[in-house]
């Protein structure tokens, strides 16, 4: 439904290819059983949607929007299903261009869960989305013993966010690559998807036990909105004061309530997030270590030296010259 300042669309647990095509319908677009576009006077989205055997899907979505999109969940009963949402930091090309968007990590939750997703607006997004079903998921893990199996059986509502590694965003920056159709290979979605899920469980079974059961889904969108619109600048520390201010709750509950989904406070999240960023710049950047601390505001480049070893456990000179590029 398109409104003055918003839009959002409710596919009232729709297979996720016949809400694109409701979403083209509403908004003027095409959807032809794998790509979507959508281009308006205030969006441009591009879609692309792949499904094999029972129900497995890989999505990937590319975003710039004028206003807020809002995309609803309905629970419906007998329908269960995982959905695994990757985002990632900046996609960098070696001409030294940037195209920065700011959803950086991992969402996992199950069809339990209510939520309503706010797209980020005024800015730059991309990601990855896989969804299976349960049936999908028992044919292909048959090990009982593990967190990610009892995590997925689990009917609970729950929601979980993980970081990123490098590993994982690896085959993020490989299935985005891949979508054009003069070099589109089904199977390679599939193949990376599968390393994805196996790169979870591993990260999954080395993490703390924690199931984030039952959120609120108006918490679940004011923290996912403060995620997304404030915790993104690493040139400016975020002052928890006025965002206080801003969600209308005194800071040791906006930090409880943000931990509660991102498993850390305001602050540790942030200075996590940025530090990953170092990382992705040495890799995916030309630019030497003094550029990308003075870039993300590190007081200076042995700050962010140690800042990277005491999180990675080594120094970042151990990367230089490792530059991947998933974009030329």
């Amino acid at each position: 439904m398109l409104e003055k300042d918003k839009y959002t669309i409710d596919p009232k647990g729709a297979h996720p290819h016949d809400s694109y095509q409701q979403f083209a319908d509403e908004l003027g677009g095409t959807w032809d059983g794998e790509e979507l576009v959508i281009k308006t006077d205030w969006c441009d989205i591009k879609g692309y949607s792949f499904e094999f055997l029972d129900k497995f899907i890989v999505a990937i979505f590319e975003m710039d929007s004028d206003r807020p999109i809002i995309s609803q969940h309905t629970v419906l009963p007998d329908d269960h299903y995982i959905t695994i949402r990757l985002g990632l930091g900046a996609t960098y090309k070696r001409d030294g261009t940037v195209k920065k968007f700011n959803n950086a990590g991992i969402l996992i939750l199950n069809s339990s869960q209510v939520h309503d997703f706010e797209f980020p607006h005024g800015q730059h997004s991309q990601w990855v989305s896989i969804r299976f079903s349960l049936s999908f998921f028992q044919q292909f893990v048959r090990n009982p013993n593990i967190k990610l199996k009892d995590l997925v059986e689990n009917n609970s509502p729950w929601i979980n966010y993980y970081s990123i590694n490098a590993d994982i965003e690896s085959r993020v920056r490989a299935i985005i690559k891949n979508v054009d159709k003069e070099k589109r290979k089904h199977t390679f979605f599939f193949t990376k998807a599968m390393e994805i899920i196996e790169l979870l469980k591993e990260k999954i079974e080395k993490d703390s036990e924690k199931h984030n059961r039952n959120i609120h889904p108006e918490d679940l969108k004011l923290m996912i909105d403060l995620r997304d619109n404030h915790l993104t600048d690493f040139t400016e520390i975020p002052n928890l004061t006025e965002l206080s201010d801003k969600y209308g709750m005194s800071v040791s509950k906006l930090n409880r309530l943000f931990k509660s989904i991102f498993d850390k406070p305001i602050i540790q999240f942030y200075n996590q997030q940025k530090i990953e960023e170092a990382h992705r710049q040495i890799i995916y950047t030309n630019k030497s270590l003094t550029e990308i601390s003075m870039d993300l505001n590190f007081s200076h480049v042995g700050h962010m030296s140690q800042a990277f070893k005491n999180h990675f456990g080594y120094a970042p000179s151990a990367l230089k010259g490792k530059n991947i590029d998933y974009f030329n």
